[in-house]
C-alpha cells in the first residue's frame, strides 16, 4: 500500500504588499499551527519516504516549522511546480518525483490540494469525506491511501482518505 500525505501550509501573511505572493511568510497563528502539525506527526510516526515542497516561503516554513517540532529528518526536495499547482500538476509531481516511493508528503497551496485530494479519493470515513469535501484549511493534513505498492502507480477515485486533520482539531501545542 502506497500513501499520499498532502500538507497544506499554514496560514499566511497578507500585511506587506511589497511582497510577491510567493514571498509571503506565515502569521504567528501560522507558525504556531506549524508547530502543532510537526508535534501531531511526530505522535502518529508519519515517516515519508520524500518530502516534496513548494518553493514559496510560506510553504517552506510551515514545513521547517514542523520538522523542527516534531523532531523529524525527512528527505526534502523543492518543487517549483507545486506553487499554485493545478490537479493534474500535483499528479505528475507525485508521479515523477516520489513515484519509486511508497510514502511521499507534498507541501503546497489550495485550491489545487483541495482538489486533487478531492479527486484521488473513492472513500473514506464519512465525516472525513464531508469535512474535505466541505473545506481544506490552512495548515490541513491529508492522509490518502492506495492499494498500489508503488505512488508512480496511482490514479484519480482509486484513494481511501484514512486521515484528515486541521491544527484545531488537536489540542498539542
Amino acid at each position: 500500500m502506497a500513501n499520499l500525505y498532502l500538507l497544506r501550509h499554514a496560514k499566511s501573511d497578507w500585511a506587506d504588499v511589497r511582497l510577491s505572493d510567493h514571498d509571503r511568510p506565515l502569521t504567528e497563528r501560522g507558525r504556531k499551527n506549524a508547530v502543532r502539525m510537526g508535534r501531531l506527526f511526530a505522535k502518529l510516526g508519519i515517516a515519508p519516504e520524500l518530502v516534496v515542497c513548494s518553493t514559496a516561503a510560506r510553504a517552506r516554513e510551515t514545513l521547517e516549522r514542523a520538522m523542527d517540532a516534531g523532531q523529524l529528518r525527512w528527505s526534502v526536495q523543492f518543487e517549483p511546480a507545486l506553487y499554485m499547482a493545478s490537479v493534474e500538476t500535483i499528479v505528475s509531481v507525485v508521479r515523477s518525483d516520489a513515484g519509486d516511493c511508497t510514502s511521499a508528503l507534498l507541501v503546497g497551496h489550495n485550491p489545487g490540494f483541495h482538489s486533487a485530494a478531492l479527486e484521488l479519493i473513492k472513500t473514506g470515513e464519512p465525516e472525513l469525506v464531508h469535512a474535505l469535501d466541505y473545506k481544506y484549511p490552512t495548515g490541513t493534513f491529508a492522509d490518502i491511501e492506495f492499494e498500489e505498492r508503488r505512488l508512480a502507480d496511482i490514479g484519480l477515485s482509486t484513494g481511501c482518505l484514512k486521515r484528515f486533520i486541521k491544527p484545531k482539531d488537536q489540542t498539542m501545542a
